[in-house]
This record gives structure tokens, C-alpha cells and sequence, in this order.
């Protein structure tokens, strides 16, 4: 075998073996994705049936530090770290609003009217949600602090501006993380709900007592 092919022959096997290594690498830290809806349970379903009447989630506001699709962990006091093999399945604020539609359909037995033409019969309620804080520390805390408004599309009177702060205590690892969040949107969401019974029973002030988590 002469020197230059020997040379190149080593020169081949060098970068097949980096390119192995790196095709390794990679599939040992495969992505997981993780979603906030938690899983349906039918038995725990209002009736549908005849709803008294019907809401418009609209879009979910977000912080700036939390606005991608990596799960953002915090470390120590002031660190905040995305982390690149653990992402949210969808943008995270469709995933908020998703996980409130459902709690807030499954809890009072209404529908989510966004995208098609509301029922002119059944008062119509726009809720808004603004989440200040989406806070998660792994092996500790799952952390949602929010700002909803809900306002009836034909009566000015009925609307309420409240506030819910929300903190789960987890286990370790990101599956405990993203159940910690999923509990945590639940009970915003209840809250929420809390405040459209008490608007629609005419009892406006009192939607944020009533929806105190």
C-alpha cells in the first residue's frame, strides 16, 4: 500500500468516525415534547346539553422570557436556562389557551365559540388572559401568576378583572414539570370559571371573591 493511500484511507475513516460520533451524540439526547392539556377524563365531564351561555378565549399573553417553545428552567435566584431537548409541543401560549379552553368547557358544560359565528340566543363572555409569571423550577415548583378579564359582549356591566397566582409543588424531572403546570393552568382556569358563574348570576362584585383559588 503506498504512503498517499494509506494517508488517505486514514484521512476517510477519521471522518467517518467524527461523523459516527456525532450521529451518537445526537441520538442519546433525543427532544421530548410536552404539552399542558391534561389527559380528557370523560367521567368528570359537564352535560353539554342546553348551556347557559357561551365564551371567546382570546389570545394568551405571555412574558418575554418564556415566549419559546424550549421549556425555560430556572436555576438558582436569578438564572433562567431554555433547555434545547425538552420544548413545549406547540408555542406555548397556544398551549395556555388550549389547556384553559378545555378545563373552562369541560367545568361549566359551554362552548368556545373562536372562529365561528356565536349563538345570537346564548350571552357571549370574552375572557382575556395575560400571565405575568410562568415560572418553573425543576424538582420544585410549577408557578402561574395571571391577569384574566371577562366581559360580556352585550352588557358592559357584566365584567370583572381579577387576578390568580397559582404555585405546584413537583417532583423531580420535566414529565413532574409539565403536570405541575398542567394543575397549575387548572386551577386558573376554575377561577376563571368561578368568575363567569358569578357574572352570570348578575353578581359582579363579587367574580374575583368568588374565583379566588
Amino acid at each position: 500500500m503506498s504512503r498517499r493511500y494509506a494517508s488517505s484511507s486514514l484521512r476517510t475513516c477519521s471522518i467517518a468516525g467524527l461523523a459516527a460520533l456525532t450521529l451518537a451524540a445526537c441520538s442519546t439526547t433525543p427532544t421530548r415534547f410536552y404539552t399542558l392539556l391534561p389527559p380528557p377524563s370523560p367521567s368528570t365531564a359537564s352535560p353539554a346539553q342546553d348551556p347557559a351561555f357561551q365564551i371567546d378565549v382570546q389570545t394568551v399573553a405571555i412574558p418575554a422570557q418564556v415566549d419559546v417553545q424550549m421549556l425555560v428552567v430556572r436555576e438558582g435566584n436569578g438564572a433562567l436556562t431554555p433547555v434545547e431537548t425538552r420544548r413545549w409541543i406547540a408555542p406555548l401560549n397556544a398551549e395556555i389557551r388550549a389547556a384553559i379552553v378545555a378545563e373552562l368547557t369541560n367545568k361549566l358544560g359551554v362552548s368556545e365559540i373562536s372562529g365561528v359565528a356565536p349563538d345570537e340566543h346564548l350571552p357571549l363572555y370574552r375572557v382575556q388572559v395575560s400571565v405575568r409569571r410562568f415560572d418553573s423550577a425543576l424538582g420544585a415548583s410549577a408557578q402561574v401568576e395571571a391577569v384574566w378579564t371577562i366581559r360580556a359582549s352585550r352588557d358592559a356591566k357584566r365584567s370583572a378583572t381579577c387576578s390568580s397566582t397559582v404555585s405546584v409543588p413537583v417532583a423531580p424531572g420535566y414529565e413532574a414539570l409539565a403536570e405541575g403546570h398542567q394543575k397549575a393552568l387548572i386551577q386558573v382556569a376554575d377561577a376563571i370559571a368561578q368568575g363567569l358563574l358569578a357574572l352570570q348570576s348578575g353578581k359582579a362584585a363579587s367574580a374575583c371573591i368568588d374565583a379566588a383559588p
